[in-house]
């Protein structure tokens, strides 16, 4: 009776929690990016609801087991201590939900297979990078239907331009990884052809944080690997120089059609912009903010309700760890990454034949956490499910000797207390998304009909929606301004 229930339990738990979900919070929000969040809150949780019935165990050893009970418990402090509330709950919340997503990714790995699951994933990310390059082609295409380059209309279904380069820092060193696996010449070609456009449109989106943070990953690789990169380093090269072919391609013909000149025109962001873009400010603030509250910091998400700006967030994770989280948070997190990075370059040094999938994880990995010293790589709902899939996956990869396949399918007392903790865990998640949605619509449309959208969004459309004093400035001046 028990194994027969175990069969039956994931579908099970899915169910109940696809009804739970849409007729509690309905179909979705009308905002785009509200409408990701929303369906990403629902794919989080059908992972965590795999993760109670996944037959694998994952052994943390000693270290790791201390020091992250020394971490959650420091994070738990924070949330205590913060003056906020709801938002600094929300935030250890998502943290911890997709912390358990990777490692229902991980557990997948291993039950599924090695070469099933990383042929499939790649097959999946191709895809994925594709679809991605017709949509932004689209988009590029209706501007210059209209006559002009408009950057909203090119890339607006992101949001915003710098979330599109963030999805491409998580995918574009995988592309050498796709070209590996694949044995047929048709997925080599589409591979190929997927990577040109990937790349090129990178270099079209003139995103200056490129500049630092994939060069520095591929020194960073080449260092490590040394010799045995470079078979991969040559596939690289060559879809790389592809990339930059379509990029001067795609200049050419948008001079043609706006009879522009080809630099200095529409035709593209250019990397030689002079200004920060805010950044050195931000920083700043979030320094200053983390000066006041050295130990223990403001509170996750707080940093939005400081700031007079529409970021709600300050565009680097370390000074973000600093100024929301404290010094304690970050001194441990920063000591966690320190010791996973040593355990990687490892790895990669221990090998005697290259291993292409590992050298590709390994450079996304320090390529995001790179970008994440520049901009925000784990806000956006398109981020996080990437970074659920790419930590997961080199979560196995890295340390498949932890991930044991369990013989007993039979539901376990383990199991039990796993589910209670996730029913839960997904009924706060339900009550606190359905409260925020329902402070949102205040916000988003004033009386008088006037919509405010920030576009600088740290969890819903609005980073500042839990930010009483944010708004109250906000509306003095919008008042003063229609005055």
């Amino acid at each position: 009776m028990r194994k027969s229930l175990s069969n039956y339990l994931l579908p099970f738990l899915v169910a109940i929690w696809l009804v739970s979900f849409f007729s509690y919070l309905g179909w979705k929000p009308g905002f785009a990016y509200n409408a990701q969040r929303y369906f990403e809150i629902f794919l989080i949780g059908c992972l965590l609801c795999a993760g109670v019935t996944v037959q694998v165990s994952f052994h943390f050893g000693r270290f790791w087991a201390i020091a992250s009970s020394v971490l959650l418990t420091t994070m738990l402090i924070v949330i205590w201590s913060a003056e906020n509330k709801w938002p600094a709950v929300r935030e250890g919340m998502q943290y911890l939900a997709l912390f358990g997503a990777m490692l229902v990714v991980a557990k997948a790995r291993q039950i599924t297979g090695k070469e099933g699951f990383d042929r499939a994933a790649l097959m999946g990310v191709v895809v994925f990078c594709f679809g991605c390059s017709l949509i932004v082609l689209e988009g590029l295409l209706l501007s210059l239907s209209i006559g002009g380059v408009d950057q909203r209309i090119v890339f607006g279904a992101f949001i915003n331009i710098r979330i599109f380069a963030e999805l491409q820092f998580l995918t574009l060193f995988l592309l050498p990884a796709a070209h590996y696996q694949f044995t047929s010449s048709g997925w080599r070609l589409f591979t190929a052809l997927t990577a040109v456009f990937w790349w090129g449109l990178l270099l079209y989106t003139g995103t200056r944080s490129a500049l630092v943070a994939l060069p520095f990953a591929l020194i960073i690789l080449a260092i490590t690997a040394r010799g045995k990169a470079l078979s991969w380093l040559k596939v690289f090269g060559f879809q790389l120089l592809g990339g930059l072919l379509f990029y001067f391609g795609l200049r050419g013909i948008v001079a043609i059609v706006l009879e522009e000149p080809f630099w200095g025109g529409a035709g593209g962001m250019s990397f030689a912009r002079s200004s920060t873009s805010g950044r050195l400010d931000m920083w700043h603030d979030s320094w200053n903010q983390f000066l006041e509250s050295p130990w223990f910091g403001q509170g996750p998400g707080a940093f939005a309700c400081f700031t007079d700006g529409l970021a709600a967030g300050p565009h680097n994770l370390f000074f973000q760890l600093l100024a929301e989280w404290g010094g304690l948070v970050t001194f441990t997190s920063f000591l966690l990454a320190v010791v996973i990075f040593w355990r990687m370059v490892s790895q990669l040094k221990g090998r005697e034949a290259p291993d292409w999938l590992q050298l590709s994880l390994f450079v996304t990995l320090v390529t995001a956490v790179a970008a994440s010293m520049m901009q925000g790589m784990i806000n956006s709902p398109l981020q996080q499910m990437l970074i659920v899939l790419v930590f997961g996956w080199a979560w196995h990869v890295f340390g498949s000797t932890r991930f044991c396949s369990l013989r007993n399918s039979s539901i376990s007392s383990a199991q039990i207390l796993h589910l209670i903790g996730l029913v839960g865990f997904l009924s706060i998640v339900l009550w606190g998304t359905k409260k925020d949605l329902e402070l949102q619509t205040q916000l988003l449309v004033s009386p008088d009909g006037v919509v405010n959208l920030s576009y600088g969004p740290r969890f819903w459309a609005d980073g500042h929606d839990h930010c009483a004093d944010w708004h109250e400035r906000y509306n003095t001046r919008n008042q003063a301004e229609s005055y």
